[in-house]
């Protein structure tokens, strides 16, 4: 029951949080859109450990972590569907689209395997899981960094 109603609340946060996020990242470039929802994934990761090893509070931790990784999907949406329509050219922004679609399929392809064999393995590992995924978002990060400063100096470069 408890675990239905943490995926519940997650999918009712990214839910009422789609619009307003969309609404706030209008104002931000949209590599520094996707930038703010690789920051909330790590986040999130950090949060989702930190219910693993906390000697109490667990539920409130998890609803909290659900709710971060809810803010993460619902801001990642639009900056990516967006980022990937600016950077395709217009014939083939339908295959620009359907590779961008194809990171979520990998993910939910690879991430519950590797989940599952994290959790199958000592203490230690299980726990560390997480803070590695964090620590992933940086590499990513700096990609981002380094994408939002080419799309600035081509907008620079048109007008």
């Amino acid at each position: 029951m408890t675990i239905s109603a943490l995926f519940t609340w997650h999918l009712v946060a990214s839910v009422l949080c789609q619009l307003p996020i969309a609404r706030i990242l209008n104002r931000f470039s949209r590599p520094q859109g996707l930038m703010l929802s690789a920051v909330l994934w790590a986040i999130g990761f950090v949060l989702v450990w930190a219910t693993g090893v906390a000697p109490l509070g667990h539920i409130g931790l998890a609803i909290l972590a659900l709710g971060v990784l809810a803010l993460a999907t619902a801001a990642y949406m639009p900056a990516a569907a967006s980022t990937t329509v600016e950077l395709a050219p217009d014939s083939l922004r339908g295959v620009y689209l359907a590779i961008n679609s194809q990171c979520w399929a990998i993910g939910y392809l690879i991430g519950p395997p590797i989940g599952g064999w994290a959790l199958d393995q000592s203490k230690f590992v299980a726990h560390t899981f997480w803070l590695g995924l964090a620590l992933s978002v940086g590499p990513g990060l700096m990609i981002l960094r380094q994408l939002d400063r080419m799309m600035r100096q081509k907008l620079r470069a048109i007008t």
